[in-house]
């Protein structure tokens, strides 16, 4: 450390305090850095995993496989590629036992696939979609993905929202009813008396024929979910919000290295703090 003690040495009194001051805020920022991560590995490893339909109400973890939250996939805009993760969207994710939504909304995301890549246009065009590749350029874009049927961990603030059956099919039966005042040749069919226009007794019945359909179609689908299972932020908690590709064992050790690390530095920082202040009297 002579190297050191001498470079210190020659320095003025401003260069001097400010190493000093330098010194003690990069040793608390590494110090706080370390908590973040070290916290992070804590709540990955120290709540259990569960089971979707099975999950108790509040802070868990769950894994499963992603799938798309309807029946057309999403793509990503730079580069066409399937996702199921755009911008706000919801997350689907299925385990073994059942469904869970999950809000992407305030999360700390860990994609599947990352990449980044230069363009002379605002958006890539042409083949730069495809290899997604140029190293120089203008515009840089940025991809960062969740794909379909993928692998995913979620640590997060679980709750399950029960549905009324009644309301669900009323809501359903009233929307159904919209759409046939909107086609003339349905409303003919309930028209009985042939005058061009629905009285209340027709209307009931063109209720009655919606509440029917509507029945008829859940007893085809196997009825509704009664139940929504959903994985979210908790604005008012300081317990981390991890939706991530990788595995909870990689991520947990990943944020341990990480955190050791930033430790290890913070105490390397504050010994040069040390150093620097029994150098000169």
């Amino acid at each position: 450390m002579t190297w050191y003690a001498h470079w210190v040495g020659s320095l003025d009194d401003n260069g001097y305090h400010f190493l000093l001051v330098g010194l003690i805020l990069l040793t608390l920022i590494l110090l706080v850095a370390g908590v973040w991560f070290v916290r992070r590995t804590y709540w990955i490893i120290n709540t259990p995993t569960s089971k979707i339909v099975s999950a108790h109400q509040g802070y868990i973890e769950i894994e499963g496989i992603t799938k798309n939250i309807d029946a057309s996939p999403l793509v990503s805009p730079l580069t066409g590629t399937a996702c199921v993760h755009e911008s706000d969207n919801l997350i689907v994710v299925e385990d073994e036992t059942g469904e869970c939504l999950v809000d992407p909304e305030s999360a700390s995301i860990r994609p599947n696939l990352r990449r980044q890549w230069y363009g002379a246009t605002e958006r890539p065009s042409g083949a730069t979609n495809s290899v997604g590749g140029q190293f120089f350029g203008d515009y840089r874009y940025t991809e960062k993905l969740l794909l379909p049927h993928r692998n995913l961990y979620v640590l997060g603030w679980f709750k399950t929202i029960t549905h009324d059956p009644y309301v669900v099919e009323n809501e359903s039966v009233a929307s159904l009813l919209r759409e046939w005042k909107h086609d003339p040749q349905m409303m003919k069919t309930f028209d009985l008396d042939g005058n061009g226009s629905i009285d209340s007794k027709e209307w009931d019945q063109a209720r009655e024929a919606a509440r029917q359909q509507i029945q008829a179609q859940q007893v085809r689908e196997l009825a509704r979910p009664q139940q929504t299972h959903l994985m979210s932020a908790n604005p008012q908690s300081r317990r981390p919000y991890i939706i991530s590709a990788d595995d909870q064992t990689v991520l947990a050790k990943r944020f341990r290295r990480w955190g050791y690390l930033l430790w290890a530095g913070s105490v390397l920082a504050f010994f040069f703090w040390v150093s620097a202040y029994y150098v000169r009297p």
